[in-house]
């Protein structure tokens, strides 16, 4: 069973803060992953309810194929398996094409820097730092070293987006608060790793409530 929200994916205040309206979309990957594209050398697939991914030496990205328009939240679980490599848990969000379209028209080998030249954030919570960037140019729009993954534990994130105010949690923790004066609006997001073993779960997207 899966676990109710306020437990999985944020503390009592972050659930606060972000006011959930409605459920959008969830992917409990049960079923097959007909919802997602893939890219990057790495090995990818479905295996106990969770979307597996092997990338020792090599990336992965796995891209969420409905567009995510205007203010929402994103939850989900992530957990590194041993041996651990880098320790490598990156989610990209509002991410479109070049010209503000649908960004899988792009064709992405996987490589990280081809995602810098696109509108989209990127999160990272790797084993040296946590960041939250800003693309296109790979803007550093926060940074913190004060809480790093480890392996064998899951963690539960939260990422609100309203507006230009971007806020992700780590297990309850606020670790990036960033406010973007020309915000990007809405688009897909992905799940990608570099050199680590690891496991996805419990997608779910909400709508944010119009009262702050």
């Amino acid at each position: 069973m899966i676990r109710t929200l306020a437990l999985v994916c944020c503390s009592i205040a972050a659930a606060q803060e972000l006011k959930l309206g409605d459920l959008l979309y969830q992917e409990d990957f049960e079923g097959v992953a007909d919802r997602w594209r893939f890219d990057g050398r790495g090995r990818q697939w479905i295996q106990d309810g969770r979307l597996q991914m092997s990338a020792d030496g090599f990336e992965c990205t796995a891209w969420f194929t409905p567009e995510i328009e205007g203010d929402v939240a994103i939850l989900y679980q992530a957990r590194i398996l041993e041996p651990a490599g880098d320790r490598n848990i990156n989610l990209i969000f509002r991410a479109a094409g070049p010209d503000g379209g649908d960004v899988l028209r792009v064709p992405f080998t996987g490589a990280y820097n081809e995602y810098h030249k696109l509108p989209n954030y990127i999160f990272t919570f790797t084993g040296t730092h946590s960041r939250l960037r800003r693309d296109p140019g790979f803007e550093l729009a926060s940074e913190d070293k004060t809480m790093l993954p480890a392996p064998d534990r899951t963690y539960d994130f939260a990422v609100g987006a309203r507006g230009g105010a971007i806020r992700c949690w780590v297990n309850g923790r606020l670790v990036h608060s960033y406010d973007d004066p020309n915000p990007h609006s809405g688009g897909k997001l992905a799940f990608r790793t570099f050199r680590t073993r690891l496991w996805w779960d419990n997608l779910k997207v909400y709508r944010l409530r119009g009262d702050r």
